[in-house]
């Protein structure tokens, strides 16, 4: 039986390495088909433009340039065919770079905070806080804490009119689609001059002429108090943050007032009254009911 001649079919090309084709790499284009007779030549097209021959064709070092359409067309004795078309797309290295930064995902790094102003917090001013961080995808949620308790939200936590109750740690948490991270805690110390000034008397009660009597200022300052003044009335009469009157007398009777001064300003107590009561006054509540006083014969 005679074997039928027909001419080749059933034309590939297969690509080495496979994959993605990158700037400066080695391609090898392998071409395969069925004939009878067997195939005699190979001829390589990019496009319609004849590149090489034989049934290997290879692309050392490849270029941007490179890029293209290829095809194989095999021959033999009863005639020629071609393979379908393979693409070839060379990526520049700067690309891969890029690809391959943007592919790189990661919880946010680098958290900061910023406050605004700097320098000194006062009392009553206005304080800005900013949180900063990288991440990819970018940072989605901020979240604000002082200590540990959550107190608001956003990339910005402004307080305004700030009071010393707002003193303490704030930390900022970023967060993105692959983690969270906190900034390292920042410390916001308000300023404010002295308030709550009070008096206290020891011994509480009467205050008995001959006996000794102690004052005390107390006050919340930031910063702490420095000097206590003592009046009586309108006229200072001591420094110091108690006040020691020994062997009282009727004359120490009257009003007293603690004045605390800081860095920041000054702030006197309410009036806390003493009334001395004299030897005799007191001798006289003592005396037993009843008793009558005895005039003297003249």
């Amino acid at each position: 039986m005679s074997q039928s001649l027909d001419p080749p079919k059933r034309v590939s090309v297969s690509i080495r390495p496979s994959g993605e084709t990158v700037e400066g790499s080695s391609v090898t284009l392998t071409c395969s088909s069925d004939g009878n007779p067997p195939v005699k030549i190979y001829t390589w097209f990019k496009g319609s433009t004849s590149v090489g021959e034989g049934k290997t064709y290879s692309i050392p070092n490849i270029r941007s340039e490179d890029s293209g359409e290829y095809t194989c067309q095999s021959r033999n004795d009863h005639g020629e065919r071609r393979s379908t078309a393979v693409k070839i797309n060379v990526l520049c290295k700067l690309l891969i770079i890029i690809i391959f930064i943007l592919s790189v995902s990661d919880p946010p790094k680098r958290v900061s905070v910023s406050i605004r102003p700097s320098g000194e917090t006062v009392e009553g001013s206005s304080v800005t806080l900013t949180c900063s961080s990288d991440g990819n995808p970018p940072v989605k949620i901020y979240t604000w804490f002082k200590g540990s308790t959550s107190v608001g939200e956003g990339k910005t936590y402004s307080i305004p009119n700030i009071r010393s109750e707002d003193s303490g740690e704030y930390t900022c948490q970023s967060r993105n689609d692959h983690g969270e991270r906190r900034s390292t805690a920042v410390k916001i110390n308000v300023l404010y001059p002295p308030k709550r000034v009070s008096v206290s008397i020891r011994p509480s009660g009467e205050t008995v002429e001959g006996s000794s009597v102690n004052l005390t200022c107390s006050s919340d300052g930031n910063p702490p108090v420095k000097n206590y003044n003592w009046f009586k009335g309108s006229t200072r009469v001591r420094g110091g943050k108690t006040y020691r009157i020994p062997n009282i007398r009727p004359e120490d009777s009257g009003e007293y007032i603690c004045q605390s001064q800081n860095d920041r300003g000054e702030r006197k107590s309410t009036v806390v009254k003493i009334n001395v009561l004299s030897v005799m006054e007191t001798h006289l509540c003592r005396t037993t009911p009843g008793l009558k006083k005895v005039e003297p014969h003249l």
